[in-house]
């Protein structure tokens, strides 16, 4: 791990369980990690962290403050030093682009090849996380820009590009499976496999049945596709999925599931970029690209309704 100042070695020292494992990841010696900590609390004043009466070290309540505005010094470095990497770059335009995973499969395996061949001066790194930490590492200033899933998060501003309905797989011997679509409190009264909790589609879930005052059924977290339909497959519940995946050939042949959607409930994505932070001619025009892909993707899924 790369650390730049006293800001990365304190937020490494708070999110690690011992200042021997926040030293693990520089790396460094414990020793010089703690007197790194240390001058750190000199300048300050105050302590950030102390040992208690069992020996466990934990955080200070100045630590707890001191956190926030640590990882907002983080963020607004890691913006500066993106906007010193444009200009220096005189003309040549790397763009960072953190993907919610899936996404970029909905948009084609070229779309980042289509476009750099008309732009011989970009380049572009792509890197596919789970929703949440998507959002995290465009909020600390990482990547240029993302594709979330919506909801949007309010200090992102997001281009929406795609929408389309939650389907579930249901067995075709299960009653449901007669059904044109689903309510929520069909899906309630079954056990579910869906991507966890670093998914939006899983907290959406617990939502909908917060809001309709049903108890949430047995819920069975796993991040593949392929493991969710195995699961509804072998008979042990329903499943989550989306129209583009349930189209899918490997998927679309098997006549014992069926894939019914969810009355509304709708998933979808866009690209978002932080709030304070101005795009470049490159981005605008790569966002524009984006639309135009996800316009294909529209139209597919359109045609298959």
């Amino acid at each position: 791990m790369e650390v730049k100042d006293k800001y990365d070695y304190f937020i490494l020292a708070y999110d690690s369980p011992s200042f021997s494992a926040g030293a693990s990841k520089v790396p460094m010696s414990p020793q010089g990690f703690t007197k790194a900590i240390r001058n750190l609390e000199r300048e300050l004043g105050v302590p950030l962290f102390v040992v208690d009466e069992e020996g466990a070290r934990r955080a200070t309540p100045y630590a707890d403050e001191f956190y926030e505005y640590a990882r907002h010094m983080q963020t607004e470095r890691n913006l500066l030093a993106s906007a010193f990497e444009r200009i220096a770059s005189s003309g040549y335009v790397e763009i960072r682009v953190a993907s919610s995973l899936g996404i970029p499969g909905l948009l084609g395996s070229d779309f980042l090849a289509d476009f750099q061949r008309d732009h011989k001066d970009v380049s572009i790194t792509l890197n596919e996380l789970p929703d949440l930490l998507c959002e995290s590492v465009l909020r600390d200033g990482m990547y240029d820009l993302a594709l979330t899933t919506l909801p949007s998060a309010d200090d992102f501003v997001t281009h929406e590009l795609y929408s389309s309905p939650v389907c579930y797989w249901v067995r075709r011997d299960d009653p449901l499976s007669a059904c044109g679509s689903l309510g929520i409190e069909d899906i309630a009264q079954r056990r579910i496999a869906i991507p966890g909790r670093e998914f939006k589609c899983y907290r959406t879930l617990l939502d909908r049945f917060a809001r309709g005052g049903l108890e949430p059924p047995e819920i069975v977290e796993y991040s593949e596709i392929f493991w969710i339909y195995e699961f509804v497959l072998r008979g042990e519940g329903v499943g989550f999925t989306l129209p583009h995946l349930a189209n899918l050939e490997v998927f679309r042949t098997c006549e014992e599931v069926v894939s019914l959607p969810v009355r509304d409930s709708i998933w979808g994505f866009g690209v978002s970029h932080l709030g304070v932070r101005s795009l470049c001619q490159r981005e605008e025009e790569f966002i524009a690209y984006l639309d135009q892909r996800a316009s294909r993707a529209r139209d597919i899924s359109r045609s298959t309704d």
